[in-house]
């Protein structure tokens, strides 16, 4: 859920997410954002997820995300959400234009918005249970708030952020997509032995 997620990435839930890593460093103005989780879904079924960009008004904080499909890689992601930053009430707005590489990654970057500039790279790593999904990104605020203000709430929310993520994903673990029930590949004939023919599941039809 590609949602995955701009602003989203940056809006709370109670707990942590079990087992999920998150890291965060401030070299001048510019935030590195790091995050890591095991879900129980298969790599279908989770990049589907990264890409119902527009899921992510199940977030806490997101007002709006609407998506607009350009090509078939490619997908706008015009997003809105509020952020409370100690007592400060900070809404936040940006359009991100989506890459998609199926099954694998799905990169964004920012091409207008409230920050001075914020990209990132989501990456689905098949496992035993389901897949581990990595992200990894920058982040420029452009903000009248200080320094302390901006690194409090990186540094205190990211965890609350990612669960939140990660959270939502789980509960997506029973909703079958029809495009993804081929997770295990129908057998091809090939040079008389059986193969996996490879599975790329369509966009979300919310994107089209």
């Amino acid at each position: 859920m590609g949602l995955l997620l701009a602003y989203a990435t940056l809006a709370c839930a109670s707990t942590p997410y079990p087992g999920l890593k998150v890291g965060v460093q401030r070299t001048g103005t510019v935030y590195t954002l790091s995050a890591s989780f095991d879900t129980p879904l298969s790599p279908c079924a989770a990049y589907q997820y990264l890409t119902d960009y527009e899921a992510a008004k199940k977030l806490p904080g997101v007002v709006s995300s609407t998506a607009v499909r350009e090509s078939a890689h490619e997908v706008k992601v015009d997003r809105t959400a509020d952020e409370q930053v100690l007592f400060f009430h900070v809404r936040l707005h940006s359009i991100m234009r989506y890459t998609e590489q199926a099954m694998d990654h799905i990169s964004f970057t920012q091409i207008s918005g409230d920050s001075k500039s914020f990209q990132g790279d989501w990456r689905i790593i098949p496992s035993t249970q389901g897949s581990t999904l990595n992200f990894l990104g920058s982040w420029e605020p452009d903000s009248y708030l200080p320094n302390f203000v901006i690194d409090h709430f990186a540094e205190n929310n990211l965890l609350d952020k990612f669960s939140a993520v990660a959270k939502l994903a789980e509960s997506r673990r029973d909703v079958a997509s029809p495009s993804c029930k081929a997770d295990v590949a129908k057998p091809v004939e090939l040079n008389g032995q059986h193969e996996a023919a490879d599975v790329v599941p369509s966009a979300p039809q919310s994107l089209l």
